[in-house]
């Protein structure tokens, strides 16, 4: 009597897919990092890090040393030179106009000049190196605001790969569950030409084959349509040959790498695979990993510029102490002159309408905006990080659960199969123990796919900061 095959498969199995040789793993290491690679979402940061880097520039130059070249050529009425002699008959050129009433009151004089005008700023009272700071604090911020952007990048890539890695394996199950009803159907027939069972059986194995390969063709266009999302996400078309890492699924981050961050810009420190048990404890997240977030660190940034710019305005009515000189020639008519004159200047703002207090209200009130952001974004990161562990914790209790029913469902279809070849049992119930062990599969897969998912929630994302 011939043998019907098993369709009892170990754990390993559940989690492990068919790779050719041509196959390629796509990690989600690789994932992450072409998430960040030349993406136009993120060009309009980098050109505001410019545009503050620009503007710290250009504030910074404001107090530095400005040196022109200046050249004149007129003509105006009045003022033309005449020849006068001192007490010593020493001759003077002078200047000399007539009234409007007499000759040659309007007849223009030509003048020229060429010189050198250089300016200093000596004293500001403190102006420019508050603008400098709050620059600089602009700076940061949009840095930060950089670097928030690729979080979010590589985020939505991760929910996109463990998308991919469900319904892959999906498919690699619904392709082990064809191999075998197709290997079923064999062994039926044989049955039935040796008379060992009733020619009906092989119509409802038919069957069962056939819907097999309908699920299975349905699960790899449901992976190939992950597949081209996840290429959507990072923006770089994958091969269909592309398998995913399935370490995802057991890789553990690291407890000492959730308290450590690689940078003051949010960007926390990679973690280092590690296989842990279904039972094993959560990831925690502590008070100072809320403190690394991108978005926290990114509102505080922004909270600190605006209260730079506030101080800024508000010295913006200090007086200024500037040096001035200039040297060149004058001329007018065919007699050139020498030029220069230097001095220093103090200008004190008196009233200005109450710009400058108006400007640093507006500042502070944005401060103030943004601090009640962080606050919200505080509170919102414990709460998620919390449901995180929360859910880690459930994950790992259901996975125990389906991997119980997972021994169960084997057991079960050992048994049916066994009754079945000695008589005392029909098809319906084999197929029937199939199907319970097809869905014990899917209940293990999808308990480690929620189990991968907390842990990733929990795990610091790695960015590049260029």
């Amino acid at each position: 009597m011939a043998a019907v095959p098993g369709m009892a498969l170990s754990l390993s199995v559940v989690m492990t897919g068919a790779r050719s040789a041509a196959a390629q793993i796509v990690t989600l290491d690789q994932v992450e990092a072409g998430a960040q690679r030349d993406r136009p979402e993120l060009a309009e940061r980098q050109a505001s890090i410019a545009r503050a880097q620009a503007e710290l520039s250009a504030v910074r130059a404001k107090t530095g040393p400005t040196l022109a070249a200046r050249a004149e050529l007129g003509l105006s009425p009045g003022g033309r030179l005449v020849t006068v002699e001192d007490i010593n008959g020493d001759p003077y050129l002078v200047q000399g106009s007539r009234s409007i009433n007499q000759p040659g009151a309007l007849v223009p004089q030509p003048r020229y000049a060429a010189l050198f005008a250089g300016k200093l700023t000596l004293l500001d009272f403190g102006r420019t190196s508050l603008a400098v700071r709050a620059s600089e604090a602009a700076i940061g911020a949009e840095r930060a605001s950089l670097l928030q952007a690729k979080i979010e990048l590589v985020r939505a890539a991760r929910d996109a790969y463990l998308a991919w890695v469900g319904a892959h394996q999906s498919w690699q199950l619904a392709e082990r569950d064809a191999e075998v009803t197709t290997a079923r159907t064999v062994s039926v027939r044989e049955l039935i030409s040796e008379g060992a069972r009733p020619a009906t059986d092989a119509t409802l194995s038919a069957y069962d084959e056939q819907l097999s390969h309908l699920r299975q063709a349905r699960a790899r266009r449901a992976a190939m349509a992950a597949l081209g999302q996840l290429g959507a996400a990072i923006q770089n078309a994958l091969p269909d040959s592309s398998v995913p890492d399935l370490d995802v699924l057991e890789a553990a981050p690291a407890r000492e790498a959730l308290a450590a961050s690689t940078s003051t810009r949010g960007v926390a420190a990679a973690t280092s695979p590690t296989t842990t048990s279904p039972t094993a404890g959560p990831p925690s997240a502590s008070q100072g990993d809320a403190a690394e977030d991108p978005t926290l660190t990114a509102l505080s940034l922004q909270h600190q510029a605006a209260l730079s710019a506030a101080r800024a305005a508000d010295r913006g009515a200090a007086p200024q102490l500037d040096a001035s000189a200039e040297l060149g020639i004058q001329g007018q008519d065919d007699e050139i002159f020498p030029m220069y004159r230097a001095g220093i200047a103090l200008s004190v703002p008196i009233w200005d309408g109450g710009a400058q207090a108006a400007q640093a209200d507006l500042h502070r009130a944005e401060a103030r905006g943004l601090d009640a952001r962080r606050e919200l974004a505080l509170r919102t990161l414990r709460a998620q990080r919390a449901a995180a562990n929360t859910q880690w914790q459930a994950a790992g209790a259901e996975l125990q659960l389906s991997l119980q029913l997972l021994a169960t469902a084997e057991t079960l279809l050992s048994q049916a199969e066994e009754h079945y070849r000695s008589g005392s049992d029909t098809l319906e119930r084999v197929l029937s123990a199939q199907r319970s062990l097809v869905q014990a599969r899917g209940e293990v897969l999808s308990a480690k796919l929620e189990t991968a998912r907390a842990r990733l929630e929990l795990t610091p994302i790695k960015v590049s900061e260029r």
